[in-house]
Parts: C-alpha cells; sequence; structure tokens
C-alpha cells in the first residue's frame, strides 16, 4: 500500500505537468497559427502546476529530496544527531497538520467561487494544497517512526555489549 501511495503522487504530478505544458502548446499553436487561441489554455496550466506544485512537493518530501541545511547538525554526536531529527520529525509533523487544517478550511470557503474560464469550482485547485499537506504530515509520522526505531536499535546495541 505504501508503494501504491508514493506512486499516485509521482503519477498525478506528472500528469498535472504533462497537462500543464500539453495546454500550454496548444494555446501557443493555435494563438500562432490559426490566430485562435485557447482562452482556458492559461487556467488550465495554472491549476496544473499548483497540483503538480503541491503533490510534487509531498512526492520529493518522501523521498528526502527537499534541501536541507545540516553543517550544525552533523557536528554532534550520534546519538544527540538522532535525538535533534526526532525532535525534527515531530515539528515536520505539527507544522504539515497546520498546514492541512488551513489548507482544507480555504478549500471549503471556495466550493462557491468558480473561476472564470472553466467555470470550476476553486476548491478543485485549492484540494492540492490540502492533498499535499496531508500526504506530508503521513510522511512525517513515518520519518518520526523510523528515526524512533533507529534510536531504540542504536541503544540496544549498546546497551548489549
Amino acid at each position: 500500500m505504501k508503494v501504491l501511495i508514493g506512486r499516485i503522487e509521482i503519477i498525478l504530478a506528472g500528469t498535472a505537468m504533462g497537462i500543464a505544458v500539453i495546454a500550454t502548446f496548444l494555446n501557443v499553436i493555435c494563438r500562432y497559427f490559426f490566430n485562435h487561441p485557447i482562452y482556458q489554455a492559461e487556467e488550465i496550466a495554472t491549476s496544473m502546476f499548483v497540483w503538480l506544485v503541491f503533490i510534487g512537493a509531498s512526492a520529493c518530501f518522501k523521498e528526502d529530496m527537499h534541501v536541507g541545511i545540516d553543517c550544525l547538525v552533523s557536528l554532534l554526536p550520534d546519538r544527540i544527531r538522532r535525538w535533534v531529527g526526532i525532535f525534527t520529525d515531530i515539528v515536520l509533523i505539527l507544522i504539515n497538520i497546520a498546514m492541512a487544517y488551513m489548507a482544507i478550511t480555504i478549500t471549503i470557503s471556495a466550493r462557491m467561487k468558480l473561476t472564470s474560464a472553466l467555470r470550476v469550482s476553486y476548491s478543485f485547485i485549492d484540494a492540492a494544497a490540502a492533498i499535499g499537506f496531508i500526504c506530508m504530515a503521513i510522511h512525517s509520522v513515518e520519518f518520526l517512526i523510523r528515526d524512533c526505531k533507529a534510536l531504540t536499535s542504536t541503544e540496544d546495541e549498546k546497551g548489549g555489549e
């Protein structure tokens, strides 16, 4: 199931990027060659870019692909470094839950507002942030569990010597 969730994020982000590129490309072709732009193309591309950003951010977060500055943490002893990692995991869980809550609130409040060209609810666009932060909160919990297991396994090894 975890593999499926990870793949869904990558598939959704890739699909969103593909749709944005195709919509933009077709709009350029229609505008310059046929003198008839596709008015909805900009809205489609922008909406898909929002989905790409939030779902892609979650996929990258899961794979630990975001930039981290650990120059100070790397100077710490191994045991303290592991505790700093657990503290960081807890902070990330709290931040992602708070952001997910705010994104859900915005998504719900935007349900009656429609986009100008497609006449689609803004909730569709805003839902990308909610889903992205929920996924990142889940990944943060997975990281916390992983780091706690690593901490206890290290302590068990030292205790058994």
